[in-house]
């Protein structure tokens, strides 16, 4: 519901500007093209798998439909719209206040009043992998946020983004989810390099992420049943078997996953399969040498891999616009947080970068756009970043100009 009166308003937003006369300096168009067309690839890649197999199942375009229908609030809010020369921009809002309040009510809650799936705390509708990779993910935008905004906010809400910050990360830990954690060291590697030690010398820098580092250590100790899952991720990576029947575990399950999706990508790569269509080819003997009947009906429910599912439902078209969703957006995000040194334009960009290197390294074992409230959260997410980056760098341009 939020999407859709968002993308009503966008629209009619735009609908009122002039061609000649936008409210503020206009980005640049190529720009704004591209990400567009990032946000409605995986609509049009669904469209055209279904016309080349003709073949119609709606629910294909829930999810991609929320995507797409984040185009215009993307382009509103890079021409204008929801912006006031007085008011804080929405994504560094996010970032220090509204984010840091959402893991205090969730840790209060989940604590309190617990929901498990067998022994992984998460919520009673969101499954554990997603539940602690946001939980993480909203973490380290909290670090962010309280990074760039330090010298302006208060010491209340200083304590308040550094207790935030670490029930996030204890949420994740108890939720028994390794989504997204390799996203952890990438942001520590960003935000030292990038962010620590130009501020502050190498001195500050080493104490602070010696402090991070310890702090999440004495987490994982305290909630160690997440190193042991990672412990038996690294046994089961090390016993699979190439040329033989494999054992269920969860990353042996991946893995035959990942090699059952090529075989179904090889076998139908312009129309591709549609959700199920796969499954008239389960039971060859290509697959049965190493996938059990449980491993080769399971990925009805996913192939626990973005770029993969998205193949496999909508062949070649599906793989380009998946593929196309990660770089545009990264490089989007990282060359402006590489090449501007406006600040606005640095931490919005920052943090884009971190949301779309996180949602790269979630999708590689899990799907991230299937589910609508997830699609609807990430074009909700990248419309108000990408922007607010492009209407700050547009001011900031301008500004240079002038002067």
């Amino acid at each position: 519901m939020v999407t859709l009166v968002s993308c009503a308003g966008a629209l009619y937003f735009l609908a009122k500007q002039k061609p000649d006369c936008d409210l503020a300096v206009q980005g640049s168009k190529r720009r704004r093209i591209i990400l567009s067309c990032a946000l409605g690839g995986p609509l049009v890649a669904v469209v055209i798998g279904q016309i080349l197999r003709q073949q119609m199942y709606a629910p294909n375009f829930d999810a991609p439909l929320r995507l797409a229908m984040a185009i215009p609030i993307f382009l509103a809010i890079d021409k204008g719209w929801l912006t006031s020369p007085r008011a804080k921009p929405i994504a560094l809002m996010w970032l220090e206040t509204v984010i840091p309040l959402t893991l205090l009510w969730t840790f209060f809650f989940r604590v309190n009043w617990p929901t498990y799936w067998g022994v992984d705390l998460t919520t009673y509708f969101v499954d554990p992998l997603t539940f602690g990779s946001y939980c993480l993910l909203f973490s380290i935008l909290t670090i962010i946020g309280l990074s760039f905004s330090w010298n302006t906010m208060r010491t209340g809400a200083k304590l308040m983004s550094f207790s935030a910050a670490l029930c996030g990360i204890f949420l994740a830990l108890t939720s028994g989810s390794r989504t997204g954690w390799l996203n952890l060291p990438i942001f520590l590697l960003l935000w030292t390099v990038f962010f620590l030690k130009p501020r502050l010398g190498g001195k500050a820098t080493l104490k602070i992420i010696a402090t991070a580092l310890a702090a999440i250590a004495i987490l994982t100790w305290k909630e160690s049943y997440l190193l042991d899952k990672f412990a038996l991720a690294w046994t089961e990576i090390n016993s699979y078997h190439w040329n033989s029947m494999n054992e269920d575990t969860s990353v042996g399950l991946r893995i035959s996953f990942y090699r059952m999706g090529y075989y179904y990508f090889s076998l139908r790569p312009f129309v591709g399969w549609g959700d199920l269509g796969w499954m008239e080819m389960m039971n060859s003997p290509s697959l049965a040498v190493y996938a059990s009947e449980l491993a080769r009906l399971s990925p009805k429910h996913g192939f626990h891999n973005e770029i993969i599912t998205s193949a496999i439902r909508s062949g070649i078209w599906g793989l380009a616009s998946a593929s196309c969703f990660y770089l545009v957006f990264i490089y989007q995000s990282a060359h402006k947080f590489l090449s501007i040194e406006n600040r606005l334009v640095k931490a919005i960009s920052f943090a884009a970068l971190i949301f779309m290197t996180h949602l790269l390294v979630a999708g590689m074992t899990t799907e991230i756009t299937n589910l609508v409230f997830l699609g609807s959260f990430i074009g909700l997410s990248l419309a108000v970043l990408f922007g607010e980056q492009g209407r700050a760098y547009d001011a900031s341009y301008v500004q240079a100009k002038a002067m």
